[in-house]
């Protein structure tokens, strides 16, 4: 990393400093961010994974005439997100801090400059997605969705719900956690987040869980930076669905529009 990097770094560290930290220290609401995220982090382990709607019977038998039944504990397990990265934040955001959701982070931007940005980001994943692809560990975990290459509708079906995750992740990382703690630490609240960003990549490939330190940096700090997640969430979708695509024609499971 050569020294005008480093600057131009350490220059969008102290702008968002200047920009961001208004509140001091000690503080209940900083308190009270931070014991919402522990929640939001608590709750899907116990309640949002696959195999506790399978043990939820009820939710099973609800949805049991529903098409492609093997995707219900997933689709679930999306929606889910909802709960704890939508609901518990957006609580908090109005109850406690009393601001309005859209400033942190749900809001759109029209600089051409940020969107080839973003789009720069997933030109330089991609390549490095396809050779991930021809891994045992990669193709053992992608796609998520075992069933997604039964058919078009299937896998269409499944990555919609994989992308409202990705919706609701990125409102929680860059969006509630990063803009409600930079209010107190500035940009320090970009390290704080991604302690817990790298540990739900626990169990992922060595490569994506070392990645998602610098992913999560890099896209914390264009999200203060633009005020908006929605480049993140691109960034997330285009790089998550390109990985299950690549996994799925590795293993000659890719569906064609006829099936």
């Amino acid at each position: 990393m050569n020294n005008r990097l480093i600057r131009w770094l350490l220059a969008q560290l102290r702008a968002i400093d200047e920009q961001y930290r208004t509140e001091s220290l000690p503080s209940a609401k900083a308190a009270a961010i931070l014991v919402t995220a522990a929640l939001a982090l608590i709750l899907p382990r116990y309640f949002g994974q696959t195999h506790w709607f399978v043990k939820a019977r009820w939710l099973v038998d609800a949805t049991s005439h529903l098409p492609y039944p093997d995707l219900h504990p997933h689709l679930y397990w999306a929606a889910f997100k909802l709960v704890n990265y939508g609901l518990l934040p957006a609580l908090c955001i109005h109850f406690v801090l009393k601001q309005r959701l859209r400033d942190f982070g749900l809001r759109f931007v029209r600089e051409p400059k940020v969107w080839l940005l973003y789009l720069g980001m997933v030109a330089a994943v991609l390549p490095m997605a396809y050779l991930a692809s021809t891994t045992e560990s990669f193709l053992r975990t992608y796609p998520k969705y075992a069933g997604a290459g039964d058919s078009v509708t299937a896998l269409l079906l499944w990555e919609a719900a994989y992308a409202f995750q990705f919706l609701m992740l990125e409102f929680f990382f860059r969006g509630f956690l990063i803009f409600s703690l930079a209010r107190y630490i500035g940009s320090l609240s970009l390290f704080v987040m991604i302690v817990p960003y790298a540990m739900i990549h626990f169990g992922k490939p060595l490569a994506e869980c070392l990645g998602s330190v610098l992913a999560g940096v890099a896209l914390g700090t264009i999200s203060l930076r633009t005020g908006s997640i929605y480049g993140g969430v691109l960034v997330h979708c285009a790089v998550a669905w390109s990985m299950d695509l690549f996994a799925l024609h590795a293993t000659g499971r890719l569906p064609s529009l006829t099936d």
